[in-house]
């Protein structure tokens, strides 16, 4: 099964338009994840002629506990990308904005997934992580974190919470000065119709811990917590730092501690 949204014109001509197409394509590779799933760029032009990036991404050996758990859920096997295409349309109905979507596809057996993909826009402006890393306007820091804070608790409000909720997968864009924020892999989605606090508490320890320490100074941290929370929650802030702790014991997430000057991990 194979959905396109936008651009079929394109994808007939590139030879993405079905799911064996997709599996023999070549591109600029982004990402191979150990042979179980790739990311490609690719750039073309839209309909308009105006340049085009999208980001395919493919799930060659899915991991067959998620196809059971999806069948025990919801009574029929869903593939991560399926999954995937659906938080972001869940998303974008909550008013947030998430990457273009372009095409899914899926093939799927009795108990798991076999192989699917979905094909996206590339996300506008820059990732939370390299604005946080290159703006040294006080001003303009303030503005993104304050308006990110606003976001990241319309987000929670909505019942939505995000598990890999880190500075790489939030894209920033300053339109005449105001922040707008672009949320992308997002296979992973919590949804309640109230969302618990260790919920909120875990997506906050992400995100924190995804900005080290070396960019993003205590005062700022605060100040985002005081502006998603509303004030002061002491309760709140306790939870985060119990989460980071135990996400500290991660090796990939050393670099939260490296001081300024230290190569990248």
């Amino acid at each position: 099964m194979v959905v396109i949204a936008k651009h079929r014109a394109l994808l007939e001509r590139l030879g993405l338009a079905t799911l064996e197409q997709v599996k023999a394509y070549r591109g600029d590779l982004v990402k191979d994840h150990r042979g179980r799933r790739d990311v490609l760029r690719i750039t073309a032009a839209d309909a308009a002629g105006e340049p085009l990036v999208l980001f395919l991404k493919r799930n060659w050996r899915p991991y067959k506990k998620d196809g059971l758990a999806s069948l025990l859920r919801r009574g029929s096997v869903c593939s991560q990308s399926r999954q995937e295409w659906e938080h972001s349309l869940a998303l974008q109905a909550s008013g947030l904005a998430t990457a273009g979507l372009v095409a899914c596809g899926e093939k799927c057996g009795p108990l798991w997934e076999k192989f699917s993909f979905i094909l996206t826009e590339a996300a506008p402006g820059q990732t939370l992580e390299r604005f946080l890393r290159e703006c040294q306007d006080r001003t303009v820091r303030r503005r993104v974190c304050d308006a990110l804070a606003l976001t990241i608790r319309h987000l929670h409000a909505a019942g939505c919470a995000m598990p890999d909720l880190f500075t790489r997968h939030i894209f920033v864009e300053l339109r005449q000065g105001a922040p707008t924020f672009c949320l992308i892999d997002l296979a992973r989605l919590d949804r309640r119709t109230a969302l618990p606090r260790r919920l909120r508490a875990r997506d906050l320890a992400a995100l924190n811990i995804t900005a080290p320490l070396r960019f993003v100074s205590l005062r700022e941290r605060i100040r985002f917590l005081r502006q998603y929370a509303g004030g002061l929650d002491r309760s709140l802030a306790r939870q985060v730092a119990a989460r980071m702790a135990h996400l500290l014991k991660r090796r990939k997430f050393q670099d939260y501690g490296q001081r300024r000057g230290a190569p990248d991990a």
